[in-house]
């Protein structure tokens, strides 16, 4: 009788560490890609996450994480904007390419991988090539605003189309912005949107004002912004606050903390950007 209900227990336990990891691995599906630069040729990856709630081929999305890698932040978007029908390319452009603030590389070397994400998407049927977005937090941000601009993506996309849409989060504009006051390119002229606090270390409370007035000064493009006052820099990371080494922050110390008003407000808005930009192109 008790071998019995051995039997019965360890067969309930093997039957729900299978449902789990069935559950797990049908949750999204991992591809491995390579950057677009050969003489910097990193290996890297992403997980497709995709809607169940849209026809085949429906629209995409990738999302790229900030400095600490993938977090809460895209598990915090997730299931809304797959509820609104657009599927979502994970990317860590982390393991393997860097370790910390400390050697993290400049954004710009980023836009290899971005674009690669974005052909990646294109050969898959269940993806319609002509709707996809970008979005990003922090470093993710960064690299959203810069593929933005012409030139970048002439480079690594050449006839191609880039991104239709951008999606950035608190992207760090000081050093975007001296770059574009001091390049003639142009714009692709795909809808943009940057979210920051004006509590934010990196200085995005006055950086991102001075970015739309430029980029309506010089291109006559209308940037759309969301300000959340008192908000800091990872708003939208549901974590205790934390402070950290960063040379890109202000006396080298960055700074985080959530706020649930903001996050949620966030995470309203910016599904209805997607959606408005990508439902329908």
């Amino acid at each position: 009788m008790r071998y019995l209900r051995c039997v019965v227990l360890l067969t309930a336990v093997f039957l729900t560490v299978f449902a789990v990891s069935a559950g797990a691995s049908s949750a999204g599906t991992k591809i491995n890609f390579s950057s677009l630069d050969k003489n910097q040729p990193y290996q890297v990856s992403g997980t497709l996450y995709m809607s169940e709630k849209s026809s085949s081929p429906c629209p995409a999305v990738v999302l790229v994480h900030g400095t600490a890698g993938i977090d809460a932040r895209g598990t915090f978007y997730r299931e809304p904007i797959l509820n609104a029908g657009i599927a979502i390319f994970e990317v860590d452009f982390k393991t393997g390419v860097f370790t910390s603030a400390l050697n993290r590389p400049h954004p710009e070397e980023f836009l290899p991988l971005a674009f690669a994400a974005l052909k990646e998407l294109r050969k898959l049927p269940a993806i319609d090539p002509a709707r996809i977005g970008i979005m990003g937090f922090s470093l993710g941000g960064g690299i959203t605003l810069r593929t933005a601009v012409e030139s970048n993506r002439e480079l690594w996309m050449g006839s191609e189309k880039g991104f239709v849409a951008h999606a950035a989060f608190y992207p760090v504009c000081k050093p975007f912005i001296k770059r574009l006051e001091s390049s003639h390119s142009k714009l692709t002229g795909a809808p943009m949107i940057i979210f920051y606090g004006t509590e934010d270390v990196y200085g995005e409370g006055s950086a991102v004002p001075e970015l739309k007035r430029l980029l309506s000064k010089k291109y006559n493009f209308e940037l759309t912004t969301v300000e959340y006052a008192g908000a800091t820099h990872g708003f939208n990371l549901n974590a205790p606050p934390i402070s950290y080494p960063d040379p890109a922050a202000k006396d080298g110390k960055g700074y985080m903390a959530w706020n649930p008003e903001a996050a949620n407000d966030s995470l309203t808005k910016v599904v209805a950007f997607l959606r408005a930009n990508l439902a329908a192109q």
